[in-house]
């Protein structure tokens, strides 16, 4: 078992399966509110404090850098993790980089940087643009659904390159323009590598206008999971800054 999956049990992080994918889900017990005084109806609840996030995820996910040059994390909430997607029926599972919203600008053919060394476990090299029908199919199970599957999710992410670090910690580069001729499956990368370069492929926007909605989804996954999943706005975002740091 990975260090973060086994260390996970030890402090009693609960792994259950999610109804949009077959990613597990990282929950954690909160602690319940102090009840009223029996026969007091006008007292409310002591509040209680958030709890932190996972220790165990602090301590093994850091040491990222960003992976477009010069960037922070989003102003915004909604292109954070945990974010609903109402036109897919979905989730956010990663951070976006906008020009504009990351601190830096991130036009269009924008390179994008290696998080971290790792090996890459996938390159799309022949990747096939959505059609608009196909767009409109994968849309329309959504709704039915309710929910945005495996197979839908991965094909809406667009063309991607992904990276293995060991200890069950992957990264995925998601809606690229395109991949760099040398990012091959089996290659070592180092931080700082180029990949690919910013588009938005795999987007409904991708279809009807190559000016909109370029940007960068950016995952770390953890173990079966994505960094922040099931957390509060804060805890995420203080994950996030913590994995961003040496």
């Amino acid at each position: 078992m990975v260090l973060a999956a086994a260390a996970a049990v030890a402090l009693g992080i609960v792994f259950t399966s999610s109804s949009e994918d077959a990613d597990t889900e990282i929950r954690i017990a909160r602690p319940k509110p102090s009840s009223t005084i029996e026969g007091s109806s006008s007292l409310s609840p002591t509040p209680t404090a958030e709890p932190a996030a996972p220790p165990i995820l602090e301590a093994v996910i850091h040491g990222f850098r960003f992976p477009i040059d010069g960037a922070c994390l989003p102003s915004r909430e909604d292109f954070m993790p945990n974010a609903p997607r109402e036109y897919r029926w979905g989730i956010h599972e990663g951070i976006d980089f906008y020009d504009g919203y990351n601190c830096v600008s991130i036009p269009r053919g924008t390179p994008v940087l290696a998080a971290k060394t790792g090996v890459v476990i996938r390159a799309d090299h022949d990747y096939q643009d959505i059609t608009a029908e196909e767009m409109d199919a994968l849309l329309t199970l959504a709704q039915q659904q309710g929910y945005t599957d495996p197979a839908a999710l991965d094909r809406l992410r667009g063309q991607q390159v992904w990276l293995d670090h060991g200890n069950g910690i992957v990264t995925r580069y998601a809606h690229l323009l395109g991949v760099e001729a040398a990012i091959e499956e089996g290659v070592v990368v180092e931080a700082g590598q180029v990949l690919g370069y910013v588009g938005n492929s795999g987007t409904p926007e991708g279809i009807s206008d190559p000016n909109l909605e370029n940007h960068l989804h950016f995952e770390i996954r953890v173990g079966p999971g994505y960094l922040g999943q099931g957390l509060s706005p804060a805890q995420t975002r203080r994950l996030c800054e913590k994995a961003f740091s040496p």
